[in-house]
């Protein structure tokens, strides 16, 4: 029989989740553009095109990133979810053990034991 002796924490599951999320939620919000210069800010064609290089390469590392935080924000919910039903399930088959043992008859158990000493 395979032993379940392990602890969980799903809050923190769930908290990493919604952390995740969040991140890429704001990384949704505002583009790369939003924080580098305007063309017509630099008045230099030659710096221009370095920061327009450098804004791409940002753009695409930042959304690979992006991308990947957001399957660990799903992969973390879902694991909470397996864990909150598995969780569930255990707590469902000990309630049947303890309803179960509950109906037992006890008292033969006891007979002629002396239980004070």
């Amino acid at each position: 029989m395979p032993s379940y002796d392990f602890e969980v924490d799903i809050e923190s599951l769930i908290n990493g989740s919604k952390a995740a999320t969040d991140i890429v939620k704001q990384k949704k919000d505002h583009d790369i553009k939003d924080y580098v210069p305007k063309e017509n800010d630099v008045a230099n064609d030659v710096v221009w095109d370095a920061i327009d290089e450098f804004q791409d390469r940002w753009e695409r590392g930042i959304n690979d990133m992006t991308d990947d935080i957001e399957e660990v924000a799903g992969r973390l919910g879902k694991v909470a979810m397996n864990y909150a039903e598995f969780d569930n399930k255990a707590k469902e088959r000990m309630q049947k053990f303890v309803d179960a043992t509950g109906r037992l008859e006890t008292s033969n158990l006891l007979e002629g034991v002396d239980v004070g000493s």
